[in-house]
């Protein structure tokens, strides 16, 4: 509830009719290529944004001092964060859901199952980004999680660099292992969503031993 309320405080309604000003002035730019910037980065970036937004409050108000003297253990303090974490990357797929149904109907270039997956990976991405920032976050701090959101985004526009110099090789090979390919990236970015809760667990309880 703390985390929803700092970002409620924080953002307000102009960020998000702000986001969604963004949302619409691409889909109209790009029309139906806007689906793939908006799933794969916008909506990662964002809700990277927000959990650095967090964080960073934490800090300022030193909020991890507090938390660790109420009647709760390290572990929940540490669980709540991630929960917030997986309410945003839900939140994501929700937005890239919808944003993929619309692009679906006004610019219709595949079917509509390519949509479905392209709202699934933009949730795995988000996973993805959040189970790297939040260990640097809790083993040296807002910076280091910043930096890592940084090297992540240059990470993903490489790779769709690469993918399009070498002719979507990374798409055809999705193509052709469809069911291989969703079940080995989402098994493996929870799987490392959960990993990642038990190395910051260790990280804070060391922080406030």
């Amino acid at each position: 509830m703390k985390d929803f309320l700092t970002i409620k405080k924080k953002y307000g309604m102009f960020r998000v009719w702000m986001d969604l000003g963004i949302v619409v002035i691409l889909m109209l730019i790009l029309r139906g290529a806007a689906a793939l910037y908006i799933s794969l980065l916008l909506i990662p970036l964002e809700a990277a944004s927000m959990l650095i937004t967090v964080i960073n409050c934490d800090e300022q108000w030193k909020w991890g001092k507090y938390a660790v003297a109420l009647p709760v253990s390290k572990k929940q303090i540490v669980g709540s964060r991630y929960a917030f974490a997986a309410a945003a990357a839900a939140a994501g797929f929700c937005l890239a859901l919808l944003v993929n149904t619309v692009t679906y109907f006004c610019f219709p270039s595949y079917r509509f199952g390519f949509y479905l997956f392209l709202s699934a990976v933009s949730f795995c991405v988000v996973l993805l980004f959040q189970s790297f920032i939040l260990p640097s976050n809790y083993l040296l701090g807002v910076n280091a999680g910043f930096a890592v959101m940084f090297i992540l985004i240059i990470i993903l526009i490489g790779l769709g660099l690469w993918s399009r110099l070498t002719g979507n090789a990374v798409m055809g090979f999705v193509v052709n292992h469809f069911d291989l390919s969703m079940v080995v990236g989402f098994a493996g970015v929870i799987f490392l969503f959960a990993a990642s809760y038990g190395v910051s667990t260790v990280f804070f309880e060391r922080k406030y031993a």
